[in-house]
Parts: C-alpha cells; sequence; structure tokens
C-alpha cells in the first residue's frame, strides 16, 4: 500500500501568482482595478495576505489592549444587553410598550430625552413595574443634561433602589453642544459625590455615534469620540477624580452601520485606542465598556422594511465584535412613531443573532482575519492623527467652538451627497430600485443626517400628483430593455412612475401614444444604433406632440430637440431635480 500524501505536488503560492491568477481572471485588467476606496478616505485591497497583514498583534480577548474583547470569554447567555429606545413624548411609547419590549426579551431601556426632561410623576407612569436590577436604564439626556438625568436619579431613590443598582447617566455635554448648539455641562463635583451614593451607575459617555449622526466619516466618529473622552477626563481630574477612576464611569458610544466590514473594525478600533488613553493614565487594565446604536444615517423614509435589513447588517458587525450593549432602531424610526410590530421587529432582530445565529458564541470571531487586522490598524491610525490634531490645538471644546468640527462635518457630507448623487453610493429602495407602492412615511424632525434626504425629498414632493414619465422605446423589445429598464428605476428614484410605449420605430405612432399617455415628459430608450437611424425624427416628432422635458438614456449625442442625457454614472440626483423642477413640483 503507498501512502498518500495529499495536496504534497501543490506547493505555496505566493502573493504574486495569487495576483497573476486574478489578472488572468480579469483577462488583462490590472488586480488594482479593484481597489475600492471608502468615502471615509482608505482604501480596500482585493486581497490581503500575511505579507499585507499589520506587524502589530492584536493580543488575546480579555488582555489588554481589549483589541478582541473586554473578556476571554462571552457570556453565552446573554452576550450583550438588548436594549429598545423610549422617546419620551414619542407617540406609542408608553409603559405597556416598555413592558411589552422586556416580556418579549429587551433587557435594557434606552431612555431618550430629545423632547425634554420628565416629569418625576411621568417617570413613574412610563416606568412602573420596570425592574430596575435586571433592565439597567441608558439615559440619552442631549443637550437637557442634569434636567433630565436628576429627575432619573430621584425615581431611583423613590424605588429604593440598591446602591449597586446599573446605570448608564450617559451625559456627554460636547457631543450635545455639537447636535444642539447648547452648552450643558454637568457639575462635576456633584458626579463625584454621586458615586458614594450610587457606585452602580456610570457618570457620562463620549458618543462618536452623535457625531456620526451628524455626517462624520468612521475615522472622524473615532478621533473626536477619544477627544471628548480625554476632555472628561481632564474636567473629572479637576474636581478630584482620578483618571483611573474616570474611565470606570465613562462609556463610548457607536454607530453600527450598515457597513458591516467597517461596524466591526469601529468597535475593535475604538478598544484599541482606549487602550491607549487608558496606558497614558496609568490604568492599562481598564477596558472599555462600550456602546452601540444602529445608525438612523443609512435608514430612510421611503420603502423603509428595507432599514430592517440595514439595521440587521449593522447588528451582526456590532454583535461580533462584541459590545455590552446595543440598541436596534425600528425601521420607523426616522418617522413619527413606531408600532407594535416595527418594536417586535427590532428587538427580534438581536434575539435572533443571539440565540439561532449564535454570533456572541465566540469571542473576536472575526480576529486573525488579515482584512478585519488591516482594516482596525488602519482606522486606529487614521483616527489617533485625527485626535492628536485635536489635542494639538487646543482639544475638542475648542475645535467646536471655533467651527472646525462643523467645516470638516460639512465637507464630508458634501462627499456623501456627491456619492448619493451619482449613485456611486447605492441604497436600495432609494436611489435603486425604488418601491412607489410604498408611500414614504411621516418623516419626524430630527437632528441629525441621512443619506437619502435629497431622494426622499423628491419621493415627498411627488407623492401627491404621482407624475409619470413615458418611455418612447426605441426597435424591438430586446433592444429597448436594458435601457428602457434603467430609466424606470432612475425616474423611480425622483417619484415619477413610467408608462412603456411598446417600441417600433414610427416616430409619429410612438408621439401618438405619448399624448394619450397624460405624462407631460419623456425620455427616448433604445440601442445605440437604433439611436443613429431614429432618435432625431422621434425627437422631433416628440417635442412637436408638446413634451415638457425630453430626455434620451444614453450618453451625451447631438441631437438637437434632445433636452438632457441619463446614463449609469450621470448626476442623478441632480438630474430629477431639474425635472421637478420642469413640472413645477
Amino acid at each position: 500500500m503507498t501512502d498518500l500524501t495529499l495536496g504534497s505536488d501543490f506547493g505555496t503560492p505566493s502573493q504574486d501568482d495569487w495576483l497573476a491568477a486574478v489578472e488572468s481572471a480579469l483577462r488583462g485588467k490590472p488586480a488594482d482595478s479593484l481597489i475600492s476606496h471608502d468615502l471615509a478616505g482608505f482604501q480596500r485591497q482585493p486581497l490581503y495576505t500575511p505579507s499585507a497583514a499589520p506587524s502589530e498583534t492584536s493580543g488575546l480577548p480579555g488582555f489588554a489592549p481589549f483589541t478582541r474583547g473586554p473578556q476571554a470569554v462571552n457570556n453565552t447567555y446573554l452576550p450583550w444587553h438588548i436594549a429598545q429606545r423610549a422617546v419620551l413624548g414619542r407617540k406609542g411609547v408608553d409603559n405597556a410598550a416598555l413592558l411589552t419590549d422586556l416580556n418579549g426579551g429587551v433587557t435594557a431601556i434606552w431612555l431618550d430625552f430629545r423632547h425634554g426632561a420628565a416629569e418625576a410623576s411621568a417617570l413613574q407612569t412610563l416606568l412602573h413595574d420596570v425592574r430596575l436590577d435586571l433592565a439597567p436604564l441608558c439615559l440619552v439626556p442631549h443637550h437637557y443634561g442634569m434636567a433630565a438625568v436628576q429627575p432619573v436619579l430621584d425615581y431611583y431613590d423613590a424605588q429604593s433602589a440598591a446602591p449597586e443598582t446599573v446605570g448608564y447617566l450617559n451625559l456627554d455635554p460636547l457631543a450635545a453642544q455639537m447636535q444642539h448648539g447648547e452648552n450643558s455641562s454637568p457639575d462635576y463635583a456633584a458626579l463625584k459625590e454621586l458615586s458614594n451614593r450610587r457606585p452602580g451607575l456610570r457618570w457620562m459617555t463620549s458618543s462618536g455615534a452623535a457625531y456620526h449622526a451628524l455626517g462624520a466619516s468612521v475615522p472622524q466618529e473615532l478621533g473626536w469620540m477619544l477627544a471628548g473622552l480625554t476632555d472628561y477626563l481632564r474636567q473629572l481630574e479637576a474636581v478630584g477624580v482620578s483618571p483611573a477612576e474616570a474611565l470606570a464611569k465613562i462609556t463610548l458610544t457607536v454607530a453600527a452601520d450598515v457597513d458591516f466590514f467597517a461596524t466591526l473594525a469601529k468597535i475593535r478600533t475604538a478598544r484599541l485606542l482606549f487602550a491607549n488613553i487608558a496606558e497614558a493614565v496609568g490604568a492599562p487594565d481598564t477596558p472599555p465598556q462600550i456602546h452601540a446604536e444602529s445608525s438612523l444615517r443609512a435608514f430612510a423614509d421611503v420603502d423603509p422594511w428595507v432599514n430592517i435589513l440595514r439595521a440587521t447588517a449593522a447588528t451582526m458587525g456590532a454583535g461580533i465584535a462584541g459590545v455590552d450593549v446595543m440598541c436596534v432602531a425600528p425601521c420607523t424610526a426616522t418617522s413619527a412613531s413606531d408600532s407594535v410590530l416595527t418594536r417586535r421587529i427590532a428587538r427580534n432582530t438581536q434575539i435572533i443573532l443571539q440565540e439561532e445565529s449564535h454570533i456572541g458564541q465566540v469571542t473576536d470571531a472575526a480576529g486573525g482575519s488579515y482584512y478585519v487586522e488591516q482594516l482596525t490598524q488602519d482606522l486606529a491610525k487614521a483616527a489617533w492623527i485625527i485626535f492628536q490634531d485635536i489635542e494639538a490645538t487646543g482639544g475638542l471644546s475648542a475645535a467646536i467652538a471655533d467651527g472646525r468640527l462643523d467645516a470638516a462635518i460639512a465637507s464630508q457630507r458634501a462627499t456623501f451627497d456627491a456619492a448619493m448623487d451619482t449613485r456611486a453610493h447605492a441604497m436600495v429602495g432609494v436611489s435603486e430600485f425604488p418601491n412607489l407602492d410604498e408611500a414614504p412615511l411621516e418623516a419626524e424632525t430630527q437632528g441629525h443626517y441621512r443619506l437619502s434626504h435629497g431622494f426622499e425629498a423628491l419621493r415627498q414632493a411627488a407623492q401627491k400628483s404621482k407624475p409619470k414619465v413615458f418611455l418612447a422605446c426605441l426597435g424591438d423589445m430586446a433592444s429597448f430593455t436594458p435601457r428602457a429598464n434603467f430609466a424606470t428605476n432612475l425616474y423611480a428614484a425622483g417619484g415619477l412612475h413610467a408608462v412603456l410605449s411598446e417600441g417600433g420605430t414610427d416616430a409619429q405612432a410612438i408621439a401618438e401614444a405619448f399624448q394619450k399617455s397624460t405624462a407631460k415628459i419623456a425620455v427616448i430608450c433604445g440601442s445605440d444604433e437604433d439611436y443613429e437611424a431614429h432618435a432625431p425624427a422621434l425627437a422631433a416628432a416628440l417635442k412637436a406632440a408638446g413634451v415638457v422635458h425630453l430626455a434620451l438614456a444614453g450618453k451625451p449625442r447631438e441631437i438637437s430637440e434632445v433636452d438632457d442625457y441619463c446614463f449609469a454614472g450621470c448626476q442623478a440626483l441632480s438630474y430629477l431635480t431639474n425635472i421637478h423642477a420642469k413640472l413645477g413640483l
């Protein structure tokens, strides 16, 4: 019998061998053509290998720098707290809704005071029968600061909650100033006194999610979050709280975005950056506590059910990276109210990922991936540069006061808006494959930036009149279908319903079909060959039939009667905005 040596004849391919294979598959295009450029400014390579992996080690779970997690083994029963947001004053948020959430698997209440501080009686009614020892409160005080927090502290006392009862006050005056333009700095000395009375409470958070909501990039979110943490350490040290003690009283809050890998790497990076600060202040063995909330920046009011998929991707990234508390927004979170159904779906997203997908069973499951490790290091370096720049010029408070953060966010928003305009960054249900049968939700005025805002404004403007666009198809079905489908989806992104013609080359017959459609605008759809032979005559006939705005689906060419051209990569939002203006919407 011969010995089998499986695979022994294959050898070990080098990176050059892999790249040669890639270029062969690309039929001559260079492998560099697969490099993608993130809107935040960093690159993602098509291939990551040991030679490209960072030389720095991420360590082990449970050990500094805690990149791989704050503990060696996850709590398999509850890998993270499942939080549900309760916005005081929001329609549908009451005691019954909270008890339904808690009975359905929620283990923490994300108490949001965006509409103002609550009276003691309102808190008593809202939180009736809520076990504070089992379901900790995570506050979002916004710019109301201690005015929102104090009634909650009084409620703890009124309920005779044990001193060690866990809770998160989450005071974050710098982020609140950025979001609301009001400074609500707390009495730091009073926080020190609170520690003796209620040691289970964490006082503050440094929220990168707040800057993310305004439009910050991933490195900006991390860098500014770190700068906020440092500022609070200084403020607390000034009243006699040592940095080591203060670190244990401040959480980090990050946004879990639809970009799965960016979310995963961002949370690992947040722990690494926190470890740098902890080591610098003499507390190297202090792991951070990280809270995550799903990003509303990637949510949409149009076709909101797609938001469920966006929230699921975000939750997976945060869950695999390892967080302590996670709040997943209902798919209707950007609208005026939620429903029993959408709140149930939000909490079940986390429950299913924990109990059926088991993503919390393995600590840092992505650790060791060359891609994830490199992305973590890339984000850490980019965020650290931003942090150092802030520190070198007076700290985060000074950067907010002199408008540097506003300018940086405005610049980043412009980058995002440009990518949305050309659909380089696509959103299903918004800029791609919109569903015009799904009416837009009633939007709620909120202080966050959303990628979909431009297209949503067009959809809202078109909702009442439901304008039409006539697709003047040239040639046979096989010839015009690709561009007809493209035009249908493009115009639908602006709220315009497509009316498809039968095709052919009889310009007069197509023009008569346009008149019967009751549409005011039209777009010619066909092949390049049919455009050369028949588009000028068809354009003239459509103009004579009264078309207000005539476009052609394809790259620009010399046809005098055509007003505009639409094609892959065109400025779709600007194009549709112009059409709305022509229609007087």
